[in-house]
């Protein structure tokens, strides 16, 4: 099954490919004073270079970005498996909320559980791995709650708005894998 083509529908939210008119919403979301503390990310973001950056994904076999929206058509946030490494098995995970009306709905488990459930069937992923804040329990709490382990603690090892800040490497094997969300369906 082709990365670009998948659509994950789960109980309340739908994963489905990223598109060109998404990145407005993923410069709004990505520049969010609020959003932005729970990211690892220092640059703003501006429109024609996030279009830019879309379009040189096309020929991207080491990526799967997807929107997440409520089951009718509502766009909350944008997640995705990177650095998707075929020959060792392994990738990346990342997951952005943009829309605060959907946070501490429980939505987050919902969605990380059907993207690994995802990655580990359809793409043969054995492990999935991820750098968060060290100062953000609450996705520290979604994915512990999947089966993630901190593997370690990267000390200031990020520059994020003029500040060093530590964080922790995590990961989760196929093997370790609790689905918080069993039904779903891919088309």
């Amino acid at each position: 099954m082709a990365i670009e083509n998948s659509t994950i529908t789960a109980d309340h939210i739908r994963l489905r490919p990223l598109n060109e008119e998404d990145m407005i919403l993923k410069v709004k979301w990505y520049n969010d004073p609020a959003v932005r503390k729970t990211l690892v990310v220092d640059e703003i973001f501006e429109l024609d270079k996030t279009i830019n950056w879309f379009h040189s994904l096309s020929a991207n076999d080491y990526r799967a970005d997807f929107m997440v929206e409520s089951l009718d058509g509502v766009p909350i946030g944008i997640t995705g498996l990177i650095d998707i490494d075929r020959r060792n098995k392994t990738a990346q995970c990342y997951c952005v909320i943009g829309e605060k009306d959907f946070w501490g709905k429980g939505l987050g488990t919902e969605i990380h559980s059907v993207l690994f459930q995802w990655g580990f069937e359809t793409l043969g992923i054995d492990k999935i791995w991820a750098h968060i804040r060290t100062n953000n329990p609450a996705i520290f709490r979604v994915v512990e709650k999947l089966g993630f382990q901190i593997e370690g603690t990267l000390r200031q090892d990020a520059i994020v708005d003029g500040q060093r800040i530590d964080l922790y490497h995590i990961g989760l094997l196929r093997s370790e894998f609790l689905p918080a969300h069993i039904h779903y369906e891919v088309k």
